[in-house]
């Protein structure tokens, strides 16, 4: 059984880890997550560097 504090946990890396593989999945390019997330924080090298194996 999980403890309450693991109920609090911070999930916002993995979050942000599960959005930029969703985009990549769905072969958007770097300008399209831009124009859907203005505040999207990775460059644009980081996010063509991500592989979906």
């Amino acid at each position: 059984m999980k403890s309450i504090s693991d109920r609090h946990a911070d999930t916002s890396e993995l979050e942000k880890a599960i959005d930029n593989l969703v985009c990549k999945l769905y072969q958007l390019t770097y300008d399209e997550v831009k124009i859907i997330d203005p505040e999207f924080e990775i460059t644009e090298q980081e996010y063509t560097a991500i592989k979906i194996e």
